[in-house]
């Protein structure tokens, strides 16, 4: 199956099936999806997602892009609003106690992300309604402006919850920088002149290796491992942990 998902209508769409654990098993097919702005999504793409069985879209822009670019509805799945900005905890302030990394644009803002006790509400979210998601023929789609920043979080996450080594999610993140070689695509819809500023910088800039290492550096600092960070940061248990594992993984 493929990775990229070249869609009508769709931005940076893909495929977070087939990739190996550590465990040995692999992350089902048909059950995670991740993505860029779905506003303008055509007929035969909305027919290809319902094929698909998308059954929760969680959408991780600000409440003015929901607003200005909404996402396409329909009856087979259901939207659920989940903004990360604007940051309203102290992620910014706990990040900067870090190790600067003057490599990495993205880094401290990934790092005030994972930090920031509202951005930490919205991913618990995600994870919540991942455990919904018990159906075999049922997915989830998470989303943001061009998939790379919101989303990329959102997926490193997932990924390394489920057991993927370091080295598989840093590719799949990077992934996203094949969408910057359509210039027509990133000038059009990701830095529009009536969006906020800040995040159309961050849409305009490529993704890196330091910005992954970044995310996790944060996480082991203040809460010791990756699973206390679920635990006390989203609220995902060991229990439910293991659902997780027993959900996505074969």
């Amino acid at each position: 199956m493929k990775r990229i998902l070249n869609l009508n209508g769709a931005i940076n769409l893909r495929e977070l099936g087939g990739y190996p654990t550590v465990s040995g098993k692999k992350l089902k097919y048909q059950k995670l999806l991740r993505s860029g702005d779905i506003s303008n999504l055509t007929p035969k793409t909305m027919d290809y997602l319902k094929n698909y069985g998308l059954k929760y879209v969680v959408d991780f822009r600000s409440m003015n892009e929901q607003k200005m670019w909404p996402d396409k509805t329909s009856d087979f799945y259901k939207v659920y609003p989940d903004p990360v900005y604007p940051l309203r905890g102290n992620g910014e302030k706990l990040a900067r106690v870090l190790p600067d990394n003057e490599d990495s644009y993205l880094g401290l803002i990934y790092q005030s992300v994972v930090l920031d006790k509202h951005a930490q509400q919205s991913y618990s979210l995600l994870f919540e309604l991942l455990l919904e998601n018990t159906e075999p023929d049922q997915s989830v789609l998470f989303h943001c402006a061009a998939g790379k920043d919101r989303t990329g979080i959102g997926a490193i996450l997932i990924l390394k919850a489920l057991g993927v080594d370091m080295e598989t999610i840093t590719q799949d993140y990077l992934l996203t920088n094949l969408m910057y070689e359509d210039a027509d695509v990133i000038e059009d819809t990701l830095n529009d002149e009536n969006g906020d500023q800040t995040i159309n910088k961050m849409n305009m800039t490529k993704a890196d290796v330091q910005s992954i290492s970044s995310v996790i550096e944060a996480i082991e600092h203040y809460y010791g491992t990756f699973e206390n960070y679920l635990n006390e940061a989203l609220g995902v248990s060991p229990e439910q942990l293991e659902k997780l594992k027993e959900i996505y993984l074969d």
